[in-house]
């Protein structure tokens, strides 16, 4: 019976995404391009575990079930929520080059990734919306290192507040990594990735450095290698500075770990608890979001905050506005427009994304383009792209089969972005 029962589930849901994509196809031409789902249950794919849950096809369930699989820390929305107006406006005839110079339609081009959910909103009203496959608009996905730029912009704001120093060293609020790479290292270089630290964020190698602090925090479980550290601050004392010397660009996520141990040092609240009081209460979700908590309770800030595509889409408005939201001054104007400055061309220049991304750059937690775009990104395919030139913003959930941290996801990607935002430069 239990077989039987699996089984329909089974055809259940291949009818169910079939019957969406056609829905899909047939509402291309409405008023907005919206392929919208209600949320239905979604059982457990049997075999999953915490070993195994960020491979296929695992990970098409977990990545949007990870409250599921691990404790959260929440991070609460306010009592009330802002809508989203919907307006009119067809792309789906936009043609995208792909990194090997093939080129995709559209809609194509999301589906060649294992797009989850993409919102365009632009002049402050949604002009698309798309859900695949087990993806609706109530569906809370992670962000993986999305989840950086709330951290670096709620420490933006306590600096602004005057609780962070950002010239202060890291150490003064965190004598006990005293010997370590971050040792009087100032704030600023962990916001803007400059700080000289020995570690490898390699992702498809158990023996690299991101996969044995994933260990550490229990995100992976790996039966076979026993984590090295029982807890996060006792890896962090291991951690020593490397060749970097002139402290150029070098993308560690232990930097924005630093940055939440700071946030929680000098407010004595979790990270969440900060993010909630300072961004995500004031800007009108409609959902909680929520960040991965590991079994000592330390929340992972670089790369576990978890959310819907529509509210990621109002902290992009909320940037795009220049930190105003529903009539509110929500984060102090000076915090975002030097986000929107960016940081270093020279710092950046010499990086692996520097090499093939000319004249970008990053400063608190935020990538800026060459242009006045600017944008977080995290692995997976995860993206909330701002275009102050043309008032828009772009989300973009993804459960690619591999990390994306690779050239080409990020070429086709940024050319998507940048096909967008040309065909609404056209109108404005």
């Amino acid at each position: 019976m239990q077989f039987k029962t699996a089984l329909f589930l089974i055809i259940l849901t291949l009818l169910s995404f079939s019957a969406c994509q056609q829905q899909a196809k047939e509402t291309a031409n409405t008023e907005v391009t919206s392929a919208k789902k209600t949320q239905v249950e979604d059982p457990r794919p049997e075999g999953l575990t915490k070993t195994n849950w960020l491979r296929p096809p695992y990970k098409h369930w977990a990545i949007k079930n990870v409250d599921k699989l691990f404790p959260v820390g929440t991070i609460a929305k306010g009592a009330t929520t802002v809508p989203l107006e919907e307006g009119n406006f067809d792309l789906t005839d936009l043609q995208i080059e792909q990194f090997d110079g093939k080129i995709y339609g559209f809609e194509e081009h999301l589906d060649s990734n294992r797009t989850d959910g993409f919102l365009v909103i632009n002049k402050g009203k949604i002009i698309y919306e798309k859900y695949f496959g087990n993806m609706t608009e109530t569906t809370r996905h992670n962000w993986f290192s999305v989840s950086k730029s709330l951290t670096g912009l709620t420490a933006a704001i306590l600096a602004a507040e005057g609780k962070i120093d950002l010239q202060q060293s890291i150490t003064h609020y965190l004598p006990e990594l005293e010997g370590t790479a971050w040792d009087g290292q100032p704030v600023q270089k962990a916001m803007d990735m400059t700080v000289n630290i020995k570690f490898d964020e390699v992702y498809l190698d158990p023996r690299s450095d991101a996969y044995k602090f994933s260990r550490v925090t229990r995100f992976v479980v790996n039966p076979k290698i026993k984590p090295e550290y029982d807890n996060v601050v006792d890896y962090f004392k291991s951690v020593k500075s490397g060749e970097n010397h002139e402290e150029f660009f070098h993308y560690v996520s232990l930097n924005t770990e630093v940055i939440g141990m700071i946030i929680s040092k000098v407010t004595g609240k979790q990270p969440s608890e900060m993010m909630s009081e300072k961004v995500w209460s004031k800007i009108g979700v409609e959902q909680d979001g929520f960040v991965v908590r590991d079994p000592n309770g330390y929340e992972m800030v670089s790369a576990a905050i978890n959310s819907t595509v529509r509210d990621a889409g109002r902290l992009g408005l909320l940037m795009l506005n220049d930190g105003q939201s529903n009539g509110q001054q929500v984060v102090p104007k000076s915090v975002v427009e030097t986000i929107k400055k960016g940081g270093s061309i020279e710092k950046f220049a010499p990086s692996k994304r520097g090499k093939d991304f000319k004249n970008f750059h990053y400063t608190n937690q935020w990538w800026h383009t060459d242009k006045a775009a600017f944008f977080a990104k995290g692995l997976f395919g995860q993206w909330i792209y701002v275009d102050p030139t043309t008032e828009t913003v772009i989300v973009k959930f993804t459960t690619s089969d591999i990390p994306t941290s690779t050239e080409y996801d990020w070429m086709n990607n940024m050319n998507l972005m940048e096909a967008i935002i040309a065909r609404l430069g056209e109108i404005n």
